[in-house]
């Protein structure tokens, strides 16, 4: 019998064994993909999802910012881009 849902891509599965390293990196990418995505919307006619747009948009860079902080693990000052 065939399966009426596929099985989600690895990426997106949570398994024994995944790293700490690991797990960051697919963070890391899906930060990107929904930057990018947020990012080619065109601009929104009413103002107010405008507003959720780029508020969405200043969350999802403070996340990035956040994880690189985690990344370096050290309480020194962190270069964030």
């Amino acid at each position: 019998m065939k399966k009426l849902v596929p099985d989600p891509p690895p990426v997106l599965r949570v398994r024994p064994g995944l790293s700490p390293e690991d797990a960051l990196r697919n963070v890391d990418e899906h930060l990107k993909g929904a930057l990018c995505a947020l990012n080619h919307l065109p601009r929104q006619a009413l103002p107010r999802h405008q507003t959720l747009v780029s508020d969405a948009i200043l969350d999802l860079k403070i996340c990035k910012a956040l994880l690189t902080v985690a990344r370096y693990r050290t309480t020194a000052s962190v270069p964030i881009s």
